[in-house]
């Protein structure tokens, strides 16, 4: 509760943690038996100046990341944080996603994957999509406090 009148921007990103199970895997090109330590895959939002967790969620190994997004958003909204910038990878890029971060009023900064268009439907996908490709400078200002985020935990 005491971080919320300081934190405003906030990063969004996934990790992997082993298991102590293993899967077996066959290699059928090769033939070749390995066993693999299996993993969950965890979704977080974190503010980017106190590294405080607002919300987590947890997933199988090959979940794709864009569907938890939403949910690390409300989850942090209902905490009672006021989000002014969002941040995530380009796994997380979806018209849905940069609406629900609209909506909450805050700006999505999320990179479109190389083979997006600027129409897609929607105004928010077509402003973000050009402040990205014609600001992009300033777009990766706003975009890489998630990397000194990130940096911080190695």
């Amino acid at each position: 509760m005491p971080l919320q009148s300081i934190e405003e921007s906030f990063a969004v990103d996934s990790s992997g943690f082993s298991t102590t199970s293993y899967v077996r895997w066959f290699d059928v090109k090769y033939g070749n038996n390995e066993d693999w330590h299996d993993w969950l895959k965890m979704h977080l939002m974190c503010g980017v100046k106190t590294h405080i967790v607002t919300s987590v969620e947890m997933s199988g190994t090959t979940a794709n990341d864009s569907p938890y997004f939403k949910p690390l958003l409300q989850q942090t909204a209902k905490a009672g944080f006021t989000m002014k910038e969002v941040s995530a990878d380009k796994g997380y890029i979806s018209m849905k996603n940069l609406q629900a971060t609209i909506d909450h009023g805050a700006v999505p900064f999320i990179p479109f994957k190389a083979n997006a268009q600027a129409d897609r439907g929607t105004d928010v996908w077509s402003k973000m999509f050009f402040f990205y490709n014609f600001k992009r400078e300033e777009f990766l200002a706003h975009y890489h406090k998630r990397s000194m985020w990130k940096a911080s935990f190695r």
